[in-house]
C-alpha cells in the first residue's frame, strides 16, 4: 500500500489562483492513479488539520479546496484529504529520535523537510503542487545536517510524471505476485496456453526468473529503440507464420515461442533447446506446435 503525503512547501511568490490550479491538477492525476490501482493507494495524508496548513499568508489548504473551480474535482478532493495528522499513519518517531535537521532547497532557500524525510523513510510518495521547477520533478532530494541526502518519489500534476509514478506502483504490485502472474503482468496481461502455464510452473525458480529477466531486457531494448540481439530474441518462420523465439541459456537452455500483435503477447510453449545433431527436425516440430496453439489462443 502506498500513501501519498501532501507537500506543503510552496514558493512565496505563488498567487491564490496558481495554488488552486496546481492543487486541482495534482488531484486529477492522483485520481487517475487511484482508479487504476484502487487497492494499492490509500488517500492523501496531511501533516495536520487542513485549516492549519498555510499555503500562503492568507490561504490555508482548507481554503484552497473550497476554491477549486470544478464541483466534481472539489467533491473528490474533500473525499481524499481526510487523513491527518501524519503520526496516525506514518512513523514519525524514527526521524525525531535521529535529532537531525532535514532541508529542501526551494528557489535557493532552505525549507524544513522533516515531513519529507518521514515520507522517504516509508518509501511513500509526495503529493506536490507544480508551482516551481524545484517541485516539478519525479523525485525530490532533501539534505541533512550530517551531509547525507535522501530522495522521495513525487507526484506533481502532469501526465508524464503520473506515468512514471504509475510505473513505480505497478512494479511494486508485480513484485508481490507469483512468477507466472508476474510474467503475464510484465507483458501487459499476456494470453498464455495451458501447455505454457503447466510447463512454466514446473520450472525451477531460477529458470522462471531467467525468463522474466529476458523479457524485461526485450522490453527495455524496445523502449530505447535499440536492436534486440539475436542471442536473446530471434524471429522464426514457418510458411506464412512468423513467430518469435526467446532464448534462455542459464541455468538451462530453453526456448520460448510467442507472438506479439499490437502490443498483445501470446505465449504458446516453452521447450528445451534442440540438440545440434537433430535441431532442424525438432525445432520445426516445436514451431509447428506453437503455431497450432496460437490459432487456438486467438479464437
Amino acid at each position: 500500500m502506498k500513501f501519498f503525503v501532501f507537500n506543503d512547501l510552496i514558493p512565496n511568490a505563488a498567487s491564490t489562483q496558481e495554488i488552486m490550479l496546481a492543487l486541482k491538477n495534482t488531484v486529477i492525476e492522483y485520481k487517475i492513479l487511484k482508479e487504476k490501482y484502487p487497492s494499492s493507494i490509500d488517500g492523501i495524508i496531511s501533516c495536520t488539520h487542513l485549516s492549519d496548513i498555510n499555503l500562503s499568508e492568507n490561504l490555508t489548504l482548507a481554503d484552497t479546496l473550497e476554491l477549486i473551480d470544478n464541483k466534481e474535482i472539489k467533491d473528490y478532493s474533500y473525499s481524499i484529504f481526510t487523513k491527518h495528522p501524519i503520526e496516525f499513519f506514518l512513523d514519525t518517531d524514527v526521524v525525531l529520535t535521529e535529532e537531525k535537521d532535514h532541508f529542501f532547497l526551494l528557489d535557493k532557500t532552505k525549507r524544513d523537510a522533516f515531513f519529507i524525510k518521514i515520507v522517504s523513510n516509508g518509501k511513500d510518495i509526495l503529493f506536490s503542487l507544480n508551482l516551481h521547477p524545484d517541485l516539478a520533478k519525479d523525485m525530490l532530494t532533501i539534505g541533512c545536517s550530517d551531509s547525507t541526502s535522501y530522495s522521495v518519489d513525487n507526484l506533481y500534476g502532469i501526465q508524464q510524471n503520473t506515468a512514471n509514478i504509475e510505473g513505480i506502483i505497478k512494479k511494486e504490485e508485480i513484485s508481490k505476485l507469483g512468477n507466472l502472474d508476474k510474467l503475464k503482468q510484465i507483458l501487459n496481461n499476456a494470453t498464455t496456453s495451458k501447455k505454457f502455464d503447466n510447463t512454466f510452473s514446473k520450472m525451477s525458480k531460477e529458470v522462471q526468473e531467467s525468463i522474466i529477466e529476458n523479457f524485461e531486457s526485450v522490453i527495455s531494448y524496445k523502449s530505447k529503440g535499440l536492436n534486440i540481439p539475436e542471442t536473446l530474441l530471434k524471429e522464426v518462420t514457418h510458411k506464412k507464420d512468423t513467430i518469435k523465439e526467446l532464448k534462455m541459456r542459464d541455468p538451462i537452455a530453453k526456448r520460448l515461442y510467442f507472438e506479439e500483435i499490437d502490443g498483445i503477447y501470446y505465449l504458446a510453449s516453452l521447450e528445451n533447446k534442440p540438440l545440434k545433431d537433430r535441431q532442424t527436425k525438432e525445432q520445426s516440430s516445436h514451431i509447428k506446435n506453437a503455431i497450432s496453439i496460437f490459432k487456438e489462443l486467438k479464437k
